[in-house]
């Protein structure tokens, strides 16, 4: 654990161990004490814990080494959490160590730190930003001092000493920002110079105690509570803050839910009458009144509104697609159409909500009824594109269970044939889809938009691996494109120019020319949309329960927990596990590198 605040403040000045500073009389023996308040309260509950168990207590205070540095601010330290630890009893004489030390700053010790940019920048001739970077470096040595790396050095390997030499015990060390922002950087997975970034600045508002364990010579972290860096901290604040705000906007009290409008927006995908139904069913048993919504956004600007019966929803679970219809309506994103929107959606959420199916452009519009007009909304996910983080989107596995049968189909084919197929898939702004009907047919390569470079990997993969695998018996030769893909053969991307390309590039391979007495095998170049055939995908059993599940809670919560769910996209992340999702934090989906990497064989791509 680290100091807390001291009379000479790190902020402004350079401390370091050659300048014996004190803790401040209030802000500083303050937080002292509240160290030693919670430290002694975790090791009682530990102790209680072990106790009922039967077990050694081995957190017993009296059995504590206790390490201080030079500097008098961890004797103090020590003083307050040892008094909070023993409750008035005897304490041992802490051990100075020295891997606890602060930094040495040299001849620039007690500077402060304005004027040591000054000086610095006058030194080197350069300005004074320049020189603040400099001295950032961790290699930057002070004057008659040493580097953060060097002390980096001497900390870690000081803390694997004393932790072999102390083998079987608990040790107490009292020390400084500086150790500490050392040891979170070696903790860190991420390589030294990513670390460093990260932890460059050590904030007072940070925490105090880093749990460690040294194991067989090997030091990491049980358990820390180091706290945030500036960066982490700003984002958790404003987080908070993003995220207090839309729980304000939640109107809607628990078990006060009437009346529920479903609607499906965007590209349509197989699971959404899995879901519908589900919302009337459950709705109706929880004596709710339910509407749905015909088209969408657009349904609600020409007010498209009607109540739902049991006749409606009968063969819906089942239904491809979307059985009240779906649309893309640009116009929903102008304040004028939204206004009118509300106006028709306004009687039927008073003392109700609006339930979105769709994918992230319909998240975007339904974040913007909830943040603009205050309607009380939840999403649900659906798309075959799958690109929104953290959930499966409802229609994605239906969508690759379709693809994977016509792909197969081609496949056979292009073995018995020596055939070339180019399958465009669809996802103009995202790979997902195609990744996963390419990972799982085998396919021999994937064009992706993600790709930075879809021409070289046209030139290198996909004519290098055609090169080396044409004629080769009962080989397919399968490639899987998605939609738009930019490439220099066609203003369109995607298959368009594509096919043409490979063609013309394969005729002129020698190995492909008539010889006497040699008639090769002229491969036919062809291009497959799959395309819309995918939307209307039959909903596989994995798409209906999951509708199932999600519609279920989405019901549930928004009667038992508004405030919970309302202004959130409803997320499947993983089997039987659902989640809210602030609209505020829908995210698209990164595409998985590994996959593509593994498939092809390679070392990832960055």
């Amino acid at each position: 654990m680290r100091h807390g605040v001291s009379q000479v403040d790190s902020k402004t000045h350079r401390v370091g161990c050659r300048l014996p500073n004190q803790l401040d009389r209030e802000r500083g023996v303050a937080k002292a004490d509240a160290v030693g308040a919670a430290l002694a309260h975790m090791i009682g509950l530990v102790g209680q814990q072990l106790d009922f168990l039967h077990l050694a207590n081995y957190l017993d205070p009296q059995t504590f080494l206790h390490c201080i540095s030079r500097s008098p601010n961890t004797r103090q330290l020590y003083e307050r959490v040892s008094a909070a630890l023993f409750q008035g009893a005897s304490a041992a004489e802490p051990i100075a160590e020295p891997a606890l030390e602060s930094s040495d700053f040299g001849w620039v010790t007690g500077l402060e730190k304005s004027v040591e940019i000054e000086e610095a920048a006058q030194a080197f001739g350069v300005e004074t930003s320049t020189a603040k970077r400099l001295m950032k470096d961790p290699l930057y040595c002070y004057p008659n001092g040493n580097s953060f790396f060097d002390l980096y050095v001497d900390v870690i390997d000081g803390l694997h000493r004393l932790g072999t030499a102390q083998k079987g015990r608990v040790a107490c060390l009292y020390t400084h920002s500086s150790t500490l922002r050392a040891l979170m950087i070696y903790l860190d997975p991420r390589p030294f110079h990513e670390a460093f970034s990260e932890f460059s600045d050590y904030k007072e508002s940070q925490d105090n105690v880093v749990l460690l364990t040294v194991e067989q010579g090997r030091m990491s972290g049980y358990s820390t509570a180091v706290g945030l860096s500036e960066r982490e901290r700003v984002a958790r604040n404003t987080w908070m803050t993003v995220e207090a705000t839309r729980k304000d906007r939640v109107t809607l009290k628990p078990r006060s839910l009437k009346r529920i409008v479903a609607l499906v927006s965007g590209g349509d995908f197989a699971g959404a009458g899995a879901a519908l139904k589900e919302l009337h069913v459950t709705g109706q048993r929880m004596g709710l009144e339910v509407y749905f919504v015909r088209h969408g956004y657009l349904g609600l600007a020409n007010n498209w509104i009607e109540r739902v019966t049991d006749e409606h929803t009968r063969g819906m679970g089942s239904h491809p697609s979307s059985p009240i219809g779906s649309s893309r309506f640009e116009e929903f994103k102008q304040a004028t159409v939204q206004q009118i929107a509300i106006r028709h959606l306004e009687p039927y959420v008073r003392d109700g909500a609006l339930i979105v199916l769709g994918g992230d452009g319909s998240m975007r519009g339904a974040r913007a009824l909830y943040e603009e007009f205050g309607v009380q909304v939840v999403g649900m996910p659906g798309s075959i594109d799958n690109n929104l983080e953290g959930t499966i989107a409802l229609g994605f596995q239906s969508a690759v269970t379709l693809a994977d049968q016509s792909i197969d189909s081609l496949k056979a084919t292009s073995a018995a044939m020596g055939s070339v197929f180019f399958v465009e898939i669809m996802g103009a702004g995202s790979g997902h889809l195609a990744l996963a009907c390419a990972y799982q047919a085998r396919a021999e390569g994937l064009l992706v938009n993600e790709h930075p470079d879809p021409n070289a990997y046209i030139d290198e993969v996909i004519l290098g691996t055609l090169k080396r695998t044409l004629g080769v018996p009962n080989k397919s030769h399968l490639f899987i494109v998605a939609e738009r893909t930019p490439h220099r053969h066609h203003k369109d991307g995607g298959v368009h120019g594509l096919v043409d390309y490979v063609a013309g590039v394969i005729a002129q391979w020698p190995e492909r020319q008539p010889r006497p007495d040699h008639y090769p095998l002229t491969p036919a170049t062809k291009a497959t949309i799959l395309g819309h055939t995918l939307r209307g995908a039959r909903p596989i059993p994995e798409d209906k329960a999951i509708a199932q599940h999600l519609a279920h809670e989405v019901v549930h919560r928004l009667i038992d927990s508004p405030e919970d769910i309302v202004g959130c996209l409803l997320g499947y992340r993983e089997r039987g596990s659902i989640s809210p999702i602030p609209l505020h934090a829908v995210v698209p989906k990164q595409f998985d590198w590994d996959v593509f990497s593994r498939m092809h064989g390679i070392t990832r791509v960055s």
